[in-house]
């Protein structure tokens, strides 16, 4: 490219020298200074066209890149909600086969509760953020399923403080954290699950803190779906969420903090 254009500059030059050398001002310079002046100023304004060529290609391929991400996140999402996980399923449905068995007054109502989750995950969570009210009952009914299971069901807790009313947040974001939490629970008398959700008017915070199995050879750095969440929140609450996952000889704290807008300013501000 520099070879093409200095062998245009040259031209020019030449050429317009010799058809227009008494119109060409320029011609007191040195014929060589001239050439110069003009591969110059040639060479400057090609070389911002191909910048801002670049430029342009670049961002493109960004918005494209992001797109093609975002896709692939709300197929991973589709796919989330058409499924329950077989084992919880398969747990869940013999606990209730179990408490029919037993005649127990708790089973109709067991039956209530995972019909409730697999309405909530089939049908009201395809908008990109739902009512803060039903996640919060969906996370509820499923701890309390995931209380069926237990020999200790009594180690987990479950607390909401605030006020749900007029809040949003994205359909299935917090479950991942809580399916981890049973997951890797021990499930002994000394064990303990500890769910938390505090409702501000600025912010929303959730912590899940649980005792894990020492056996775990390779526990991952929050385990399954962490990543999907973690993609989520950077598409989804970009600059206005914090994340922290901590984990000790054997307890897993989970604490996410979710702003809206103008906490979002006042926390940029702030941090700057």
């Amino acid at each position: 490219s520099i070879v093409i254009i200095g062998i245009y500059s040259i031209l020019r030059v030449l050429i317009s020298d010799f058809f227009f050398s008494e119109f060409y001002s320029l011609r007191k310079m040195p014929l060589s200074n001239l050439i110069f002046t003009s591969f110059f100023l040639d060479f400057l304004f090609i070389g911002m066209a191909v910048f801002l060529n670049f430029a342009e290609n670049w961002f493109i391929t960004q918005q494209l890149q992001q797109r093609i991400e975002k896709e692939k996140l709300e197929s991973e999402l589709k796919m989330l909600r058409q499924q329950l996980n077989p084992h919880f399923l398969f747990n869940t449905l013999n606990n209730i086969h179990t408490l029919v068995y037993k005649k127990s007054d708790k089973a109709s109502d067991a039956i209530l509760k995972l019909s409730g989750l697999m309405r909530y995950m089939l049908y009201e969570s395809e908008d990109e953020v739902v009512p803060l009210s039903k996640e919060v009952d969906y996370l509820v009914n499923f701890v309390e399923l995931q209380r069926l299971r237990l020999s200790y069901p009594d180690t987990v807790s479950f607390k909401v403080s605030g006020e749900t009313e007029g809040k949003s947040i994205a359909p299935l974001l917090l479950l991942p954290f809580v399916e981890n939490a049973f997951k890797y629970a021990p499930g002994t008398i000394d064990s303990f699950i500890n769910i938390g959700i505090k409702i501000f008017d600025e912010a929303i915070v959730f912590t899940c803190i649980n005792k894990y199995r020492t056996d775990i050879s390779k526990l991952e750095n929050g385990g399954i779906g962490l990543k999907n969440v973690r993609k989520r929140l950077k598409l989804q609450y970009p600059d206005c969420h914090l994340l922290s996952i901590n984990k000790t000889d054997n307890t897993f704290e989970v604490n996410l903090t979710l702003f809206n807008k103008i906490a979002k300013d006042e926390y940029k501000m702030y941090s700057s």
